[in-house]
């Protein structure tokens, strides 16, 4: 249906979301396949990093696609309310005082320096602002590589989460 659609000119891409390689896989390698996914949106963050799909994402020239990169709102009943928070990270911090950025901006510069695209919100203008400001610095090898040790394959939004609460946190803002 989705290629149809791409055929009649209606989308100009194609993509997925929350697709793992095995997903991916069976795309890619569906008979008669005429569009392959351009991107890929998962969660994405530095508790959750994604390198293994990250690098087979690039190996098919698919974009991967970051979602809650600033890890997730606080809802009660929509994540684990004993999950830690991404921007009290302390390695984190260190790095971002070391280059003289907040915490958010490391955070997502991070994820940029590795070739994932960064979807961040906010209700705040000046925190809008700063999403902004990520393109006139770079972090350094070193930098990177501490991050990287970040990483604990922690998701924190899970299908389980979802289960006990019927609604969308954000129902009422739409």
């Amino acid at each position: 249906a989705l290629e149809a659609c791409k055929d009649a000119g209606l989308v100009r891409s194609i993509g997925v979301s929350n697709f793992n390689r095995k997903q991916l896989e069976l795309i890619l390698n569906a008979p008669g396949l005429k569009y392959k996914p351009v991107c890929n949106q998962v969660e994405c963050h530095i508790f959750h990093n994604q390198t293994k799909l990250l690098e087979f994402c690039k190996s098919k020239d698919i974009v991967l696609v970051g979602y809650s990169v600033l890890g997730s709102s606080r809802v009660e009943g929509w994540i684990d309310q004993n999950s830690p928070h991404v921007l009290e990270d302390p390695v984190l911090n260190e790095v971002a005082k070391k280059v003289g950025r907040s915490a958010a901006q490391v955070a997502m510069r991070y994820l940029l320096q590795r070739g994932i695209v960064v979807l961040a919100k906010s209700f705040t203008a000046e925190r809008i602002k700063q999403n902004f400001q990520l393109f006139d610095f770079q972090l350094s090898a070193e930098d990177m590589k501490r991050l990287d040790g970040i990483n604990k394959n922690m998701r924190y939004l899970s299908i389980d989460n979802w289960k006990e609460s019927p609604k969308y946190p954000y129902d009422d803002e739409y």
